[in-house]
């Protein structure tokens, strides 16, 4: 039996409220916590977002930096 995710959902809505926050809450805890690649906080990218942090009126847009010949 094939089930869609639009089937899951109207079954889902008929559900009391109280369930639904229930499989929300469920759903959501069996989300990755960073899809992503891991990023490991070195001292040097600490370093370097604090000083973009302190120079925020001189930030540029990354299609900005590109075009920068």
């Amino acid at each position: 039996m094939v089930t869609t995710l639009d089937q899951v959902e109207r079954v889902a809505l008929e559900l009391p409220c109280s369930d639904r926050a229930k499989l929300a809450e469920r759903l959501w805890e069996s989300v990755p916590a960073s899809p992503g690649p891991d990023v490991v906080m070195t001292r040097e990218l600490e370093s370097l977002l604090d000083e973009g942090l302190e120079h925020l009126d001189r930030s540029q847009t990354t299609d900005s930096l590109r075009k920068i010949p």
